[in-house]
This record gives C-alpha cells, sequence and structure tokens, in this order.
C-alpha cells in the first residue's frame, strides 16, 4: 500500500520552510528594522508609559525603575564580589578585580533576564491595543525591550565608573561596546517577538520564563570562571546562549582582548536568527492575537 500524505501535511511543512527561508531571513530584518525606524516615536512614546506605568501612584515613580537595577548590580557585588570573593583564592594572573568581574557578567545577563521576563506580556498586557485593527502592534514587544534596558543604563554607567576607577581603568576594547549591545537588543527584540506571541496561546509560558531566569543565571559565567566549574558540567555553560553574550561583554570591559572570538560569532549568528525568527512567527501568529485575548 502507498501512503500519501494529507495536503494539511506538506501545508505545515511548506510552512516551516517558508520560516526557515534564507530569503525570508534578511527580509524579516529588514522589516523589523523599517518598523522600528518608521515607528520610532510611537516606540518611544510606549517605552515612556512602560516605564512610568510600572510605578504609577510611587512617590518616586519612575524613578524606581532606574534604583531597582543599582541596587540589583550593589547587593551582588557586595555578596559575590567583597564577601564570597575575600574567601575565594584570586590566582595573581587574574585580569583586574574580581568584583569587576562580576559586575560586567551581572550587566549582561540582567538586561537580558528584564526584557524577555517582560516580554511575554508584551501583548497580553496590552489587549485593547492588540485588538485595534490599525494599531501597529508589531511595536509592543520592541518597546517591552527597550522598556526593559532603558533603566539599566545608569546601572551600565555604574559599571563603566567602577572598571575604570577601582577596577585598573577601561580598555581600549570597550570602544565595542555600541556593537555589542546592539547585538544585545536584536537578540532581545527577536525573542520579545517569539514569547509575546506564544503567550497569548500559552499563558503559562511566563511562569516557565521565569523559572528558566532563575536556573539560568547560574549556568551563566556571571560570578564564577568557567574553569572553577566541575568537567562534567561545564557542558551546560555552552548550551546556555546567554553565556554567549557574557563572554563577549567580558572580552568587551573586563578582558580587554577577544579571548572568546567564537562566541562573538554565535553571538552574532544567534542575534539575526533571533530577530528574523521571532518576527517572522510574530507576523504569522497576527491574525489570531485578537481572537485569543
Amino acid at each position: 500500500m502507498i501512503y500519501t500524505a494529507k495536503p494539511a501535511t506538506f501545508t505545515k511543512i511548506e510552512q516551516v520552510l517558508r520560516l526557515l527561508s534564507f530569503q525570508r531571513f534578511w527580509q524579516a530584518i529588514r522589516d523589523v528594522t523599517r518598523t522600528s525606524w518608521t515607528k520610532r516615536e510611537l516606540i518611544l512614546e510606549l517605552t515612556r508609559r512602560d516605564i512610568g506605568a510600572s510605578h504609577a501612584g510611587h512617590g518616586l515613580g519612575s524613578l524606581w525603575s532606574y534604583i531597582q537595577p543599582l541596587i540589583i548590580i550593589g547587593v551582588y557585588l557586595l555578596i559575590f564580589g567583597f564577601v564570597i570573593g575575600s574567601k575565594i583564592a584570586i590566582t595573581e594572573s587574574f585580569p583586574g578585580d574580581y568584583p569587576s568581574y562580576i559586575a560586567v557578567g551581572l550587566i549582561a545577563w540582567l538586561g537580558v533576564q528584564a526584557s524577555i521576563v517582560k516580554a511575554t506580556g508584551a501583548l497580553t498586557g496590552n489587549s485593547n491595543l492588540v485588538k485595534q485593527v490599525v494599531f501597529p502592534i508589531e511595536t509592543l514587544p520592541i518597546a517591552s525591550v527597550f522598556g526593559a534596558l532603558w533603566p539599566f543604563g545608569p546601572a551600565l554607567l555604574l559599571v563603566l565608573g567602577y572598571k575604570t576607577v577601582f577596577g585598573g581603568g577601561l580598555p581600549v576594547t570597550a570602544l565595542l561596546l555600541p556593537i555589542v549591545l546592539l547585538m544585545q537588543v536584536a537578540l532581545c527584540v527577536g525573542l520579545a517577538f517569539t514569547l509575546a506571541g506564544l503567550t497569548c496561546f500559552v499563558r503559562d509560558l511566563r511562569e516557565f520564563v521565569g523559572l528558566f531566569c532563575l536556573i539560568a543565571m547560574y549556568i551563566t559565567p556571571a560570578v564564577y570562571l568557567p574553569e572553577w566549574v566541575p568537567i562534567s558540567f561545564q557542558a551546560l555553560l555552552y548550551l546556555n546562549p546567554f553565556s554567549y553574550l557574557t563572554w563577549v561583554y567580558q572580552d568587551a570591559l573586563f578582558f580587554g582582548a577577544i579571548l572568546h572570538p567564537w562566541a562573538w560569532l554565535v553571538l552574532l549568528l544567534m542575534s539575526a536568527f533571533s530577530l528574523s525568527f521571532g518576527f517572522r512567527l510574530f507576523k504569522k501568529l497576527k491574525p489570531h492575537y485578537g481572537n485569543v485575548l
């Protein structure tokens, strides 16, 4: 007996192949870039609203959005950098001080963590806007990322200042920071498109993302050197996609040299794929958002 596949099967396979199409890959990147530029004023307004609304009615208002990252960085520095760090034997070959190493790694990871957690509510938290036919809902995940990353600006300046004054100064490779930030934003926006769209159908996804962030914090080489991890567990560092962002940050701001060239390549490819795939998936699911919200 010859098995004949149903037309619906071919349709699903075709849809998957379209998502993986190289031509559509670059087209999606161009589309999301064009959307971000043409709708920049709307995205900026949504970002301001997002930052302000999160602490509306509080005495300090939106200042809390900037204070919290500073406190988090400060607490981690105190616990891991000074308390635990004073008990760890750091060899003389370690290029810099341990608190600087922790600060650089944390600023990379915490920004991503805030972005993907906030992205899960980009659509579900704005159902009134999603149901408006004329509203460009593609701007909501983008604005959620900027709303999450923007408050980390002062924290990043604090890390740069600490590295300059107490960590032996900023290396020349710090000039690569704009490129690193661009790849980070692309990675986060792509993940935001994916998570924002899927959360409309799977509401528990927000909880899964929260649990993942809790676990990923400890399998990201932000507060320890990879060499400190037992060999049997080091594979987890390479399976964690956010380890590569941490290594790139450390190369640019801490080590002062490209010690992890493969991490730069992986992050570049990962960011481009995340942005393209996430945007195309978001557009594919777009006709159904209004029905499930």
